[in-house]
């Protein structure tokens, strides 16, 4: 089904040009889905391309809006842009999101406290809590609102986990990994994990361990009944996304091993095979359908 969108985002075009349509906010029918995306991540187009891709793949219609920090200026993207195509967050957004998404930024080395708008991205994990508005955390706001929610801190690492690690579903699984495989692999990139004995004071508070990977630790955890789903890994991710990141920090000298699993006999000269695409549409696929839809017929 289609996604509707600000037509003059920049991923409109690009995705044109993969052969998946964007349609215009105009176009959308009023029982479509309203789905928030809060982009932490500094390369905003990317991220936008890569969230607009997933979500033409599920089968309900689907509005996204863009959203920002009011106490946070982005230092990759203008004023300018964000003006155009962001919404500045507003405590009374909730009432207008079937669903609303929250990704990433690299701020693994620094303390939650220490964050610039940790205040304010606080005070957005709970007005979607005390909404119920179905809420996706991925890669490093999966982490910040387990902490803020449950007081469990990440695990700062030495070497960066960086690769498509394979997984598999813990027990029976939640409406989010019907049709999963047994195995399937999901992109990570990140300084940061948790263990699964981590995460056991959530547990007693309800949070349920949904898949893992014994490199990579926990993947998927959710709570009140999958209202919150906390996803470590970035199933998001466009094919070449990965081979960007390993060759920008071999540039700053970083040094970053070879992504796991990624590309075609571990070598970057022969490029990635996408291991990944299938279990990202049904993700987000599950999520809108069984998730988001079910959460606005209860609201």
């Amino acid at each position: 089904m289609p996604v509707y969108a600000d037509p003059t985002l920049p991923a409109v075009s690009d995705l044109a040009a993969e052969g998946v349509e964007i349609l215009p906010l105009s176009d959308a029918p009023a029982d479509a889905l309203r789905v928030g995306l809060l982009n932490l991540m500094p390369l905003k187009e990317m991220a936008e391309t890569d969230m607009l891709r997933v979500l033409s793949s599920t089968q309900l219609p689907v509005v996204l809006t863009l959203v920002s920090l009011r106490t946070h200026v982005p230092r990759h993207t203008s004023p300018e842009y964000m003006a155009a195509h962001y919404e500045p967050w507003r405590d009374d957004m909730t009432r207008g999101f079937d669903g609303f998404i929250v990704n990433g930024a690299p701020l693994e080395r620094v303390a939650f406290a220490d964050v610039s708008y940790w205040p304010e991205i606080c005070g957005i994990f709970d007005s979607l809590r005390s909404a119920s508005v179905p809420s996706l955390f991925i890669c490093w706001a999966a982490f910040a609102a387990m902490y803020h929610h449950y007081g469990i801190d990440k695990r700062l690492l030495d070497r960066k986990i960086s690769g498509v690690y394979p997984h598999g579903v813990i027990g029976s699984g939640n409406r989010l990994t019907e049709g999963f495989d047994d195995e399937f692999y999901v992109p990570n990139s990140r300084f940061i994990t948790w263990l699964r004995s981590d995460l056991d004071p959530a547990v007693e508070r309800g949070v349920r361990i949904i898949s893992e990977n014994p490199d990579s630790g926990v993947y998927m955890a959710s709570a009140f009944d999958d209202r919150e789903i906390y996803i470590t890994g970035h199933s998001e991710y466009a094919p070449m996304t990965l081979d960007f990141e390993y060759r920008r920090d071999t540039e700053r000298g970083m040094n970053p091993s070879v992504p796991v699993n990624y590309y075609r006999d571990d070598s970057p000269e022969a490029g990635p095979v996408v291991r990944w695409r299938a279990h990202s549409r049904l993700l987000f696929a599950n999520w809108i359908g069984r998730v988001v839809a079910p959460g606005r017929a209860r609201r």
